[in-house]
């Protein structure tokens, strides 16, 4: 029985939990790709018209080693840090949207289609390479910052982590997944093309 024969049976209750979740949480990633450069934009213009409470520019700095003082901070370097950070979050939107795909996939019971297998693979490597574009994002950040905020000796500031350790750690599991998934489906196409 095809997965998506399972789907229409009302004798599985596992499958119909899978289903159910699966479309949860694409309506969830759907969300997070609408909100994530949504939000970053409103902290940025909030950042340019001198509303952001200065203990949110604090959290949201946290990871540049820059005291922050946004009351200071040049327009045109809030400005730049927005192209900085909504870069990031574009390139995690677009991650993002190939784990929808998959989500969507299996709400249809089709867990291991092409499109379905893509999608967490695009998502995979997309995880893996922000890990490097948030190390890139913060060093950028510290300089504009430093730059554009008076009485602060303009500074880099790189910086590698337990956390961002844990980061890659997750990514290279999630890369590694998915080219199971990538060889699972070959091997099984190649059974099913002998057959």
């Amino acid at each position: 029985m095809s997965p998506s024969s399972d789907r229409n049976t009302t004798g599985n209750p596992p499958a119909r939990r899978i289903y159910a979740l699966a479309r949860i949480l694409a309506v969830a990633t759907t969300i997070a790709m609408v909100l994530l450069p949504l939000l970053t934009a409103l902290v940025w213009a909030a950042a340019l018209v001198g509303t952001l409470p200065q203990w949110l520019a604090m959290e949201h700095f946290s990871g540049t080693a820059v005291p922050v003082d946004l009351a200071t901070t040049s327009p045109w370097a809030k400005l730049l840090a927005l192209s900085v950070e909504m870069v990031g979050a574009l390139i995690l939107v677009y991650g993002l949207s190939g784990l929808r795909r998959t989500f969507v996939e299996s709400a249809e019971g089709r867990w291991f289609s092409a499109s379905s297998i893509d999608g967490f693979r695009r998502f995979a490597w997309v995880s893996l390479a922000m890990v490097f574009v948030d190390i890139v994002q913060q060093s950028a950040l510290s300089v504009i910052m430093s730059v554009g905020t008076p009485g602060v000796q303009n500074q880099l500031s790189i910086s590698f982590g337990s956390l961002d350790l844990a980061k890659l750690f997750t990514a290279l599991l999630f890369v590694f997944v998915a080219q199971v998934f990538v060889a699972g489906k070959a091997i099984d196409d190649e059974n099913a093309a002998f057959i």
